[in-house]
């Protein structure tokens, strides 16, 4: 065999495996490119708060490639900071699988169905480790007891009518044999991004969120921290709850067990990356997620864990402060009951 025809043979064939290789997705391929197990991944819908960092987990799983490793190709649809109520709506109808966002608008949701006789169609499935979740208040309010502030007609920001920060300062009112009722604050809808202005410009006078938010504050000296659940300052049982709620759609979890099992894996697995990696690799892991400069993230890095890892007990701490916050207000029907709201399966069991 003459030296053209050999080679001209050997580059078809390389031709034909490239081709091969790229047909398959993404994640098989790159397996097979490393030399791993070429393994089909199985793709999931999942529907995340973006920008925002309380969903960094979702993309500390991706970069890190905890996604890939548990056998899973990620459909991303972003749903826009401020919109949780959509992205749960999406989760209803069965435009997604998964949604990572704040917890309290899935109870919301279950009450209605379970009020009218039918199973919970949605369930929290996993969840952060911490609250994160802050009161700021402008500078010169400093020094007031709550006691005092709470006669003082105030303009308080929140992302949303059903907002987790919100529930939480509830729960902790009622603790104390209050309601919101007994303050002369208003509470106004607005976005994250939009809380620090309004406080520049004096059109807020606080803000109930998270710890970026806080954190953009506090730098821009606009206002201090009155309250803070990870410090204690919304009562003990607050520094348990998750700030970050991961739910999925009721009918997919019943169909798919082994894929919500790998999928809430995924997201443990980023949490176990997260704890030991460098913290640079991961301020600019949640810097790019969130839109924000490395330096922000890295001056909120102390007040901010995006890891999960919820457990039973902590899913009853969730019931008994938010859930209790929540029926205290009819907010939900007594027929409700955690179970319908957590499928503790998938949850972390204390060994």
């Amino acid at each position: 065999m003459d030296r053209p025809q050999a080679e001209g043979r050997r580059s078809r064939r390389a031709l034909v495996r490239r081709r091969s290789l790229l047909a398959v997705p993404p994640a098989i391929a790159l397996s097979t490119l490393h030399g791993r197990r070429v393994v089909a991944a199985d793709r999931v819908r999942v529907g995340m708060l973006k920008p925002n960092i309380v969903t960094s987990v979702y993309w500390i799983a991706v970069k890190t490639g905890a996604f890939e490793k548990n056998g899973l190709l990620i459909a991303e649809n972003p749903v826009p900071s401020g919109q949780t109520s959509a992205g749960i709506e999406q989760l209803l109808r069965g435009g997604l699988d998964f949604y990572i966002g704040a917890s309290g608008e899935v109870a919301h949701v279950d009450s209605r169905y379970v009020e009218a006789g039918k199973p919970s169609p949605v369930a929290l499935v996993e969840g952060g480790v911490a609250g994160g979740s802050f009161l700021v208040l402008r500078n010169d309010l400093k020094g007031k007891p709550l006691d005092e502030l709470r006669s003082i007609k105030l303009q308080i920001g929140l992302s949303n009518p059903s907002s987790y920060h919100l529930i939480l300062f509830r729960a902790f009112l009622r603790s104390k044999g209050m309601t919101t009722d007994d303050f002369q604050w208003r509470f106004l809808t607005l976005g994250g991004p939009e809380m620090l202005p309004a406080m520049v410009s004096h059109q807020l006078d606080g803000f109930m969120h998270d710890a970026l938010t806080t954190t953009l504050a506090l730098r821009a000296k606009t206002g201090f921290v009155f309250m803070s659940s990870d410090r204690g300052d919304m009562g003990e049982q607050a520094r348990l709850l998750p700030g970050t709620g991961v739910c999925g759609n009721g009918a997919f979890i019943k169909a798919n067990p082994d894929i919500t099992r790998r999928f809430t894996q995924a997201l443990r697995d980023a949490s176990t990356a997260y704890e030991n990696a460098p913290r640079a690799a991961m301020v600019a892991i949640m810097a790019e997620w969130s839109r924000q400069d490395p330096a922000v993230i890295d001056d909120m890095f102390e007040r901010f864990n995006p890891r999960v890892g919820m457990t039973p007990e902590a899913a009853k701490v969730w019931w008994d402060l938010l859930g209790s916050a929540m029926l205290a207000r009819g907010e939900i029907s007594p027929k409700l009951k955690l179970t319908d709201v957590f499928d503790l399966d998938y949850l972390q069991q204390r060994s």
